[in-house]
């Protein structure tokens, strides 16, 4: 089954790929060098020299991929399943969620969309919120109009906020374009 992004296990699933493409990249580099060289008289002084090195351009990206998530893990499945529950109905869940901007890298365990709202969860507590809560506001202000955008760094005040959020009727295809840009976001 492919792990999408914003579902719960992308960002484990995220770094386990790029940590094997890492490998592959070297691995196929290397095999090509090889070859060259036997075909070659042992001589390094080939095409096959060329292509082995540009090898190097994917797995570097594999690697910086790698870089950026390695600090960050899935939050725990007893959490996704509670928070789950409490958004079943009303509004969609997603985990896993690390976005980038030109100046910081920021990890949002989940964020729950739905009814104009845009409500998060902290995936760590060092991260400063109100930073995160305007580069978000700016986004979805472009997708959406009159969405709210939340922030919380603790479980309980995410849950209370979801709570209290009414169901209305909402223009489907604004809602799609949010969530669509919410998962644009994501590394």
């Amino acid at each position: 089954m492919k792990v999408k992004k914003g579902d719960y296990g992308y960002l484990n699933n995220r770094k386990k790929k790029a940590l094997i493409g890492v490998f592959a990249m070297i691995a196929l580099g290397l095999a090509v060098f090889i070859i060259g060289l036997f075909l070659n008289k042992m001589s390094n002084r080939n095409i096959f020299s060329v292509i082995a090195v540009l090898f190097v351009l994917p797995g570097a990206k594999f690697l910086v991929r790698f870089i950026v998530t390695f600090p960050y893990h899935s939050m725990d499945m007893k959490i996704y399943e509670k928070i789950k529950k409490h958004t079943d109905e009303k509004m969609e869940l997603y985990s896993d969620m690390i976005i980038t901007s030109s100046e910081k890298i920021m990890y949002l365990g989940f964020i729950a969309v739905g009814n104009k709202c845009v409500v998060a969860l902290l995936g760590n507590e060092k991260q400063e919120i109100e930073y995160i809560r305007k580069y978000l506001s700016n986004g979805v202000r472009n997708w959406g109009e009159g969405y709210k955008v939340k922030i919380f760094e603790d479980e309980k005040s995410f849950l209370k906020e979801i709570d209290s959020i009414k169901t209305e009727d909402v223009n489907e295809e604004e809602e799609r374009n949010v969530k669509s840009y919410l998962l644009s976001l994501v590394v």
